[in-house]
């Protein structure tokens, strides 16, 4: 596999912590920023190949009321925030949420009502039970 090289200059401070995290495994700087930057870009759900765009109309009204909350959302959290960040974000909770109501709905076993036509031909049943009983006796 070819390699480019990636340079920066970091504080001290966090060079240090990576040399403490390193220390006592077999795991190179390279290796461990390697690592660093797949596990970030997985966090975010986007691999360059396993991304698909997904667009939609809206209406102006609902636009507007999703900009102005990922402009809230910007300022109560550090670091990049992006719309992008807010609607995946947004569609997974959503998604995940239907998933255990249909987890749960898969749970609960299912209540039968019976009908009032499905006693009586239960009643008449029983009865004509009851009377060929009473005839072998």
């Amino acid at each position: 596999m070819e390699t480019k090289n990636i340079c920066g200059k970091i504080p001290v401070e966090l060079h240090e912590k990576v040399r403490e995290e390193l220390e006592g495994t077999e795991m190179t700087i390279p290796q461990f920023l390697q690592k660093v930057i797949e596990e970030h870009f997985m966090k975010k759900g986007v691999e360059k190949m396993e991304a698909k765009t997904l667009a939609v109309q809206v209406s102006e009204e609902l636009f507007n009321r999703l900009k102005e909350r990922v402009e809230k959302e910007k300022r109560q959290r550090r670091g990049r925030f992006t719309q992008k960040d807010y609607l995946i974000e947004i569609i997974t909770q959503a998604l995940d949420a239907a998933d255990e109501l249909e987890k749960q709905d898969e749970d609960e076993p299912e209540l039968h009502v019976t009908q009032p036509e499905e006693l009586e031909l239960e009643n008449e049943e029983r009865l004509q039970e009851a009377e060929s009983e009473e005839e072998t006796e």
